[in-house]
């Protein structure tokens, strides 16, 4: 077993929001179960980032991040696992969260499993931030090639 190794920016920035989410306390927290629940899954795991400013915020981060997924996962197939966080400013509200929720059940299989969290954070003036952990297309293909 290797003893050290070194990461890109990418997975740095991954280790620094699954940490985020585990140690910050929100509205709706997540747990360790909930994130392994998606890790642990057969399939590729994509994670994919996204940010929204201004009128619709909520709406714009969830476009950026499932725009972000469907580029990472190179493919037009969808996940049966995924989990989202999202983090927003005092005024963040609930439409924007549920709207961002509805965005991410529509673009998973019926059948999905979608957890996700909430946070505010008191540095965050006017920015939406989500992260999406999306697991399992492979394991979908697969029971329906078993049908």
């Amino acid at each position: 077993m290797e003893k050290g190794f070194t990461i890109d920016g990418a997975t740095k920035r991954t280790i620094i929001r699954i940490t985020e989410y585990l140690l910050t306390p929100g509205e709706i927290n997540l747990s360790w179960n909930d994130i392994s629940n998606v890790l642990l899954q057969d399939g590729k795991t994509v994670i994919a980032f996204g940010s929204g400013t201004g009128k619709n915020r909520g709406v714009k981060a969830c476009n950026s991040a499932l725009s972000n997924y469907r580029t990472a996962s190179r493919a037009a197939n969808k996940p049966t696992r995924s989990l989202f966080h999202l983090i927003g400013p005092k005024n963040l509200l609930l439409k924007e969260v549920n709207d961002a929720r509805e965005m991410i059940e529509k673009s998973v299989y019926p059948t999905s499993r979608v957890v996700f969290g909430v946070a505010r954070d008191d540095k965050v003036s006017d920015e939406v931030r989500i992260t999406i952990l999306a697991t399992g297309e492979d394991t979908y293909k697969k029971q329906l090639n078993h049908i």
